[in-house]
């Protein structure tokens, strides 16, 4: 554990609804890279609601105890995740329909371990994908406390981009009534939180427009630790050459990457095909096997729950980004250049990351338009080479794990004047 004899060191208690070790997709990535960054700059107490037993691996619970004063596990009253019919609709009634009167265990359980522990300083992550009833909570326990909100994207326009795409009224109804509920969230959560975190200055722009204190406003973005990609990881999988990775988490027919997935592979591969008709395409990311096992054929090969990406960047010849409705920034493209890796992506796929078309990645917006982008990269390795290279001199300057530390002592040098 870190046991820093520096008693100055502010006290941060850091609450985790999701937590996973290593990470196999970008919210786990986030999670571990902000514990990362918080273990370094303050004394760091972890609270999550994910079981020990489901931390993903024996070395987990090992690598939280070595980044952080105390790891603790509180019960839950809204599990997230993969769940069976029954239980998505008991969470959907406690969380959207009767949120003031269902149990917030863990954050009765937070609050007695910060009175104990003399904690006041509360960081609540996925602010507003899963955390929001504890947010609240604590800040009606605690009046006086610093609460810092972390979202990793403006919520509501993740929720609501996907309104064109959607047929079915029912669900179209549902989407618009979630989305509209959490826009009323986030104007409370800028108003009541003392510092609210962003991952893009796009998302910084939003938040600070509906704040009343727009200086409260604070980046603390996604990141990468370049250490990861330092070394050639030896792969347990060898992957067909040329090939093409669609990297992503993965779970229903409706998320974002299960529509990315869709259209690539019957929409944008078949034209690449023509052209180039041994390229493989290889969809991999955390549920990809519950929802694209079906696409397992000649040219395409879906790996579900890998232990780790880096071994699949490491042997790519190109990352693809084909999402059309997200928010915040893509992991995806961060990894990719991170492992110097050409990638191509959508206009919103690149949204709040200081790329360049045609310098450091390749944009495109329509089934041809990202077919052709494909065929240029993968027949091209100059060019190829050339957008690895500079998407990853751009992650080495401005998306490494050093920058979201610079960015976390900003913030808690804040907090610290405050005190």
């Amino acid at each position: 554990m870190n046991n820093s004899s520096n008693s100055k060191r502010l006290k941060v208690l850091f609450f985790a609804p999701i937590l996973k070790y290593p990470p196999k997709g970008g919210p786990e990535l986030s999670v571990i890279n902000a514990i990362k960054v918080l273990n370094l700059i303050s004394e760091l107490h972890i609270v999550t609601t994910v079981p020990e037993d489901c931390l993903g691996s024996d070395v987990a619970l090992t690598f939280l105890k070595e980044h952080s004063a105390d790891i603790l596990f509180a019960p839950k009253s809204i599990s997230v995740g993969p769940a069976p019919i029954l239980e998505r609709a008991a969470r959907f009634i406690k969380r959207e329909i009767f949120p003031s009167l269902h149990l917030s265990l863990e954050s009765r359980f937070i609050e007695n371990y910060a009175i104990k522990k003399g904690i006041d300083t509360f960081w609540i992550d996925r602010v507003l994908e899963h955390s929001f009833t504890v947010f609240t909570k604590i800040r009606r326990a605690f009046p006086l406390a610093t609460i810092v909100g972390d979202t990793e994207a403006v919520y509501s326009r993740f929720i609501l981009r996907e309104l064109p795409l959607v047929n079915s009224p029912w669900r179209w109804l549902k989407i618009y009534y979630r989305g509209k509920q959490k826009q009323i969230q986030e104007r409370e959560l800028v108003r009541k939180a003392d510092f609210v975190t962003a991952v893009s200055m796009v998302d910084i722009l939003y938040f600070r427009s509906i704040a009343h204190d727009p200086a409260k406003i604070m980046r603390f973005s996604n990141t990468i630790d370049l250490s990861d990609f330092k070394n050639k990881l030896k792969p347990t999988t060898i992957l067909k050459q040329p090939c093409v990775l669609l990297l992503g988490t993965f779970g229903h027919q409706h998320s974002p990457m299960d529509r990315a997935a869709k259209w690539l592979a019957d929409d944008i591969m078949p034209v690449v095909w023509e052209r180039v008709p041994n390229l493989h395409l290889y969809i991999i990311g955390l549920n990809a096997h519950k929802t694209q096992s079906s696409r397992n054929c000649e040219n395409i090969t879906v790996v579900g729950d890998p232990c780790s990406m880096v071994p699949f960047l490491q042997q790519g010849t190109a990352t693809l980004v084909p999402l059309r409705f997200e928010s915040g920034t893509r992991f995806k493209i961060v990894e990719s250049g991170a492992a110097s890796v050409a990638c191509v992506s959508t206009t919103l796929g690149a949204e709040g990351l200081d790329v360049t078309d045609n310098k450091n990645i390749l944009i495109a917006d329509n089934s041809e338009d990202f077919a052709k982008a494909i065929i240029n990269v993968v027949t091209n390795p100059d060019l190829s080479e050339s957008l690895g290279k500079k998407l990853h001199d751009l992650v080495s300057k401005n998306y490494s794990l050093d920058c979201q530390i610079k960015e976390g002592n900003s913030i808690v040098k804040l907090i610290q004047d405050r005190k």
